[in-house]
Protein backbone atom coordinates (compact mmCIF):
# COMPACT_ATOMS: atom_id res chain seq x y z
CA UNK A 1 0.00 0.00 0.00
CA UNK A 2 1.15 3.18 -0.61
CA UNK A 3 1.20 6.42 1.85
CA UNK A 4 1.09 9.73 0.78
CA UNK A 5 2.24 12.58 3.48
CA UNK A 6 1.65 15.93 3.24
CA UNK A 7 4.57 17.67 5.38
CA UNK A 8 2.48 21.23 6.00
CA UNK A 9 -0.62 19.49 7.28
CA UNK A 10 1.29 18.34 10.14
CA UNK A 11 1.63 20.05 13.87
CA UNK A 12 4.66 21.76 14.53
CA UNK A 13 5.92 19.95 17.45
CA UNK A 14 8.38 23.06 18.59
CA UNK A 15 5.55 25.11 18.21
CA UNK A 16 7.15 27.72 15.56
CA UNK A 17 4.91 29.40 13.11
CA UNK A 18 4.99 29.60 9.21
CA UNK A 19 5.90 32.69 7.48
CA UNK A 20 6.08 33.57 3.90
CA UNK A 21 8.47 36.12 2.95
CA UNK A 22 8.27 35.64 -0.89
CA UNK A 23 6.49 38.58 -1.52
CA UNK A 24 8.79 40.79 0.04
CA UNK A 25 10.65 42.92 -2.67
CA UNK A 26 13.52 43.00 -0.16
CA UNK A 27 14.31 39.39 0.40
CA UNK A 28 14.11 38.80 -3.28
CA UNK A 29 16.22 41.06 -4.29
CA UNK A 30 18.65 42.44 -1.76
CA UNK A 31 18.89 39.69 1.30
CA UNK A 32 21.75 37.61 1.54
CA UNK A 33 21.76 34.58 3.21
CA UNK A 34 23.96 35.75 5.67
CA UNK A 35 21.53 38.60 6.98
CA UNK A 36 18.45 35.91 6.33
CA UNK A 37 20.17 33.28 8.74
CA UNK A 38 20.13 36.25 11.20
CA UNK A 39 16.68 37.20 10.71
CA UNK A 40 15.77 33.70 10.78
CA UNK A 41 17.50 33.53 14.24
CA UNK A 42 15.30 36.35 15.56
CA UNK A 43 12.36 35.29 14.49
CA UNK A 44 12.45 31.78 16.21
CA UNK A 45 13.08 33.71 19.33
CA UNK A 46 9.97 35.62 18.89
CA UNK A 47 7.84 32.47 18.06
CA UNK A 48 9.31 30.87 21.01
CA UNK A 49 7.65 33.69 23.13
CA UNK A 50 4.41 32.63 21.23
CA UNK A 51 4.18 35.77 19.42
CA UNK A 52 1.66 34.78 16.57
CA UNK A 53 2.87 35.70 12.64
CA UNK A 54 0.34 35.21 10.64
CA UNK A 55 1.34 34.39 6.84
CA UNK A 56 0.97 31.46 4.12
CA UNK A 57 3.20 28.61 4.17
CA UNK A 58 6.64 29.62 4.01
CA UNK A 59 8.68 28.23 0.99
CA UNK A 60 12.29 27.04 2.32
CA UNK A 61 15.13 29.27 1.39
CA UNK A 62 17.06 27.81 -1.08
CA UNK A 63 20.81 28.53 -2.77
CA UNK A 64 21.14 30.05 -6.07
CA UNK A 65 21.79 27.05 -8.36
CA UNK A 66 25.38 26.94 -9.98
CA UNK A 67 24.48 27.98 -13.55
CA UNK A 68 25.31 25.72 -16.66
CA UNK A 69 25.81 22.70 -14.02
CA UNK A 70 24.39 19.71 -15.51
CA UNK A 71 23.87 16.15 -13.71
CA UNK A 72 23.21 12.93 -16.19
CA UNK A 73 21.69 10.43 -13.56
CA UNK A 74 22.30 7.47 -16.33
CA UNK A 75 26.16 8.04 -16.64
CA UNK A 76 26.63 9.81 -13.35
CA UNK A 77 28.33 12.61 -15.29
CA UNK A 78 28.60 16.29 -14.98
CA UNK A 79 28.68 18.75 -17.34
CA UNK A 80 29.77 22.59 -16.37
CA UNK A 81 29.83 25.61 -19.10
CA UNK A 82 29.42 22.99 -21.81
CA UNK A 83 31.92 21.09 -20.58
CA UNK A 84 32.07 17.57 -19.10
CA UNK A 85 33.90 17.12 -15.68
CA UNK A 86 36.63 14.67 -15.02
CA UNK A 87 35.76 13.26 -12.33
CA UNK A 88 32.67 12.80 -9.35
CA UNK A 89 33.44 12.90 -5.74
CA UNK A 90 31.39 9.26 -5.73
CA UNK A 91 34.25 7.58 -7.90
CA UNK A 92 36.80 9.03 -6.12
CA UNK A 93 35.80 8.57 -2.39
CA UNK A 94 34.81 4.55 -3.51
CA UNK A 95 38.34 4.23 -5.28
CA UNK A 96 39.58 2.91 -1.49
CA UNK A 97 37.42 -0.21 -1.75
CA UNK A 98 38.78 -4.13 -1.92
CA UNK A 99 37.35 -5.10 -5.34
CA UNK A 100 35.08 -7.62 -2.95
CA UNK A 101 33.81 -4.91 -1.44
CA UNK A 102 32.80 -3.47 -4.57
CA UNK A 103 31.65 -6.39 -5.91
CA UNK A 104 29.00 -7.28 -3.03
CA UNK A 105 27.59 -3.51 -3.37
CA UNK A 106 26.81 -4.50 -7.26
CA UNK A 107 25.43 -7.69 -6.17
CA UNK A 108 23.20 -6.00 -3.20
CA UNK A 109 22.34 -2.89 -5.72
CA UNK A 110 19.24 -4.20 -7.48
CA UNK A 111 15.54 -5.85 -6.66
CA UNK A 112 12.75 -4.98 -4.43
CA UNK A 113 14.94 -5.27 -1.66
CA UNK A 114 18.64 -4.05 -3.01
CA UNK A 115 19.81 -0.50 -1.42
CA UNK A 116 19.33 1.35 -4.81
CA UNK A 117 15.15 1.31 -4.63
CA UNK A 118 15.61 1.66 -0.74
CA UNK A 119 18.09 4.88 -0.68
CA UNK A 120 16.73 6.59 -3.83
CA UNK A 121 13.10 6.31 -2.09
CA UNK A 122 14.06 7.40 1.43
CA UNK A 123 16.30 10.35 -0.44
CA UNK A 124 13.39 11.56 -2.04
CA UNK A 125 11.13 11.49 0.77
CA UNK A 126 13.51 13.44 3.03
CA UNK A 127 13.97 16.24 0.72
CA UNK A 128 10.28 16.58 0.07
CA UNK A 129 9.80 16.73 3.67
CA UNK A 130 12.72 19.07 3.95
CA UNK A 131 11.21 21.18 1.26
CA UNK A 132 7.54 21.24 2.30
CA UNK A 133 6.28 19.27 -0.33
CA UNK A 134 3.83 15.92 -0.43
CA UNK A 135 5.47 12.41 -1.43
CA UNK A 136 4.16 8.96 -1.68
CA UNK A 137 5.98 6.22 -0.45
CA UNK A 138 4.94 2.75 0.40
CA UNK A 139 4.03 1.47 3.83
CA UNK A 140 7.19 -0.79 4.14
CA UNK A 141 9.43 2.14 4.30
CA UNK A 142 7.68 3.61 7.41
CA UNK A 143 10.26 1.63 9.30
CA UNK A 144 12.92 4.11 7.87
CA UNK A 145 10.95 6.96 7.60
CA UNK A 146 9.10 7.56 11.17
CA UNK A 147 13.06 7.22 13.18
CA UNK A 148 14.18 9.54 10.12
CA UNK A 149 11.57 12.50 10.77
CA UNK A 150 11.54 12.32 14.44
CA UNK A 151 15.58 12.78 14.04
CA UNK A 152 15.88 16.25 16.44
CA UNK A 153 18.39 17.82 13.71
CA UNK A 154 15.52 18.33 11.67
CA UNK A 155 13.69 20.01 14.22
CA UNK A 156 13.29 23.82 14.51
CA UNK A 157 14.95 24.34 11.13
CA UNK A 158 15.52 26.47 7.70
CA UNK A 159 16.34 24.43 4.67
CA UNK A 160 18.53 26.25 2.52
CA UNK A 161 19.21 23.74 -0.09
CA UNK A 162 18.74 19.96 -0.80
CA UNK A 163 19.87 17.68 -3.46
CA UNK A 164 22.21 20.16 -4.55
CA UNK A 165 25.20 20.44 -7.36
CA UNK A 166 28.39 21.85 -6.92
CA UNK A 167 31.61 21.85 -8.77
CA UNK A 168 34.90 22.54 -8.13
CA UNK A 169 36.55 25.18 -9.89
CA UNK A 170 40.01 24.34 -9.66
CA UNK A 171 40.34 20.58 -9.66
CA UNK A 172 37.62 19.24 -12.54
CA UNK A 173 35.36 17.32 -10.09
CA UNK A 174 31.33 17.82 -9.12
CA UNK A 175 28.77 15.93 -6.77
CA UNK A 176 25.81 16.93 -4.75
CA UNK A 177 24.80 16.98 -1.65
CA UNK A 178 22.12 15.97 0.50
CA UNK A 179 21.42 18.83 2.52
CA UNK A 180 21.83 22.27 4.01
CA UNK A 181 20.10 23.62 6.97
CA UNK A 182 20.21 25.79 9.09
CA UNK A 183 19.22 26.62 12.96
CA UNK A 184 20.14 27.90 15.87
CA UNK A 185 22.96 25.48 15.98
CA UNK A 186 24.53 27.05 13.12
CA UNK A 187 24.40 25.87 9.35
CA UNK A 188 24.81 21.83 9.05
CA UNK A 189 25.51 19.91 5.92
CA UNK A 190 24.28 16.46 5.62
CA UNK A 191 24.61 13.57 3.81
CA UNK A 192 21.72 10.67 3.72
CA UNK A 193 22.88 7.01 3.86
CA UNK A 194 20.74 4.33 4.33
CA UNK A 195 21.00 0.39 5.64
CA UNK A 196 19.26 -2.57 5.56
CA UNK A 197 19.26 -3.55 9.02
CA UNK A 198 19.23 -2.00 12.37
CA UNK A 199 21.90 -3.55 12.97
CA UNK A 200 23.85 -2.12 10.42
CA UNK A 201 23.22 1.66 11.53
CA UNK A 202 25.73 0.96 14.31
CA UNK A 203 29.07 -0.05 11.52
CA UNK A 204 27.58 2.35 8.75
CA UNK A 205 31.31 4.89 8.64
CA UNK A 206 30.51 8.40 8.50
CA UNK A 207 30.80 10.49 4.97
CA UNK A 208 34.05 12.08 5.75
CA UNK A 209 35.58 12.74 2.94
CA UNK A 210 32.01 13.01 0.79
CA UNK A 211 31.29 15.92 3.15
CA UNK A 212 34.73 17.30 2.94
CA UNK A 213 34.48 17.85 -0.89
CA UNK A 214 31.01 20.18 -0.61
CA UNK A 215 32.35 21.81 1.79
CA UNK A 216 35.19 23.42 -0.26
CA UNK A 217 32.71 24.01 -3.03
CA UNK A 218 30.49 25.47 -1.20
CA UNK A 219 33.44 27.80 0.11
CA UNK A 220 34.01 28.30 -3.37
CA UNK A 221 30.38 29.48 -4.49
CA UNK A 222 29.06 30.87 -1.76
CA UNK A 223 31.96 31.99 0.78
CA UNK A 224 28.93 34.34 2.64
CA UNK A 225 27.91 30.46 3.74
CA UNK A 226 29.44 29.06 6.81
CA UNK A 227 29.33 25.64 7.53
CA UNK A 228 29.57 24.74 11.30
CA UNK A 229 29.10 21.17 11.66
CA UNK A 230 29.12 18.14 8.51
CA UNK A 231 26.52 15.52 9.58
CA UNK A 232 26.28 12.02 8.21
CA UNK A 233 22.62 10.95 8.91
CA UNK A 234 22.28 6.67 8.61
CA UNK A 235 19.05 5.80 8.51
CA UNK A 236 17.87 2.26 8.84
CA UNK A 237 14.87 0.54 9.89
CA UNK A 238 13.42 1.28 13.27
CA UNK A 239 16.72 3.35 14.14
CA UNK A 240 18.82 6.84 12.95
CA UNK A 241 21.80 7.47 14.06
CA UNK A 242 23.52 10.97 13.26
CA UNK A 243 27.13 11.20 13.17
CA UNK A 244 28.62 14.53 13.52
CA UNK A 245 32.19 15.95 12.36
CA UNK A 246 34.57 19.20 11.93
CA UNK A 247 33.96 20.68 8.53
CA UNK A 248 37.84 21.52 8.50
CA UNK A 249 38.46 18.04 8.99
CA UNK A 250 36.44 16.42 6.65
CA UNK A 251 38.01 18.67 4.03
CA UNK A 252 41.60 17.83 4.54
CA UNK A 253 40.26 14.16 4.43
CA UNK A 254 38.76 14.63 0.75
CA UNK A 255 41.87 17.03 0.04
CA UNK A 256 43.85 13.72 0.96
CA UNK A 257 41.72 11.36 -0.61
CA UNK A 258 41.50 13.59 -4.05
CA UNK A 259 45.35 13.88 -4.18
CA UNK A 260 45.56 9.92 -3.68
CA UNK A 261 43.21 9.32 -6.44
CA UNK A 262 44.60 11.78 -9.28
CA UNK A 263 48.28 10.27 -8.26
CA UNK A 264 46.86 6.45 -9.23
CA UNK A 265 45.13 7.86 -12.64
CA UNK A 266 48.47 9.68 -13.46
CA UNK A 267 50.12 6.73 -12.56
CA UNK A 268 48.19 4.21 -15.14
CA UNK A 269 48.29 7.27 -17.67
CA UNK A 270 52.36 6.35 -17.63
CA UNK A 271 52.29 2.88 -19.00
Amino acid sequence: MQKQVDPSSAADADGLFAVNFCDDARINQHASVCEWLQFGHVLGLLCRQSVPIVGRARKPLLLDPIKELDFFEESHRYRWRGNWVLDNVSEVCSDELTPFAKQRIEETRHGPDGWELRGRTIHRCLDAQLTDQPFVHEDRWDAWLDPLFDEPLFKGIETLATEFRLVDRYNNVAGSFDFLVSSDAGVTLGDLKTVGSRKSVSGRKPATRQLGAYAKMLQQHFPEVRVDRCVTVVSGPERCRVITEDPQECIEAWEEALGVYRAKQDAAFDF
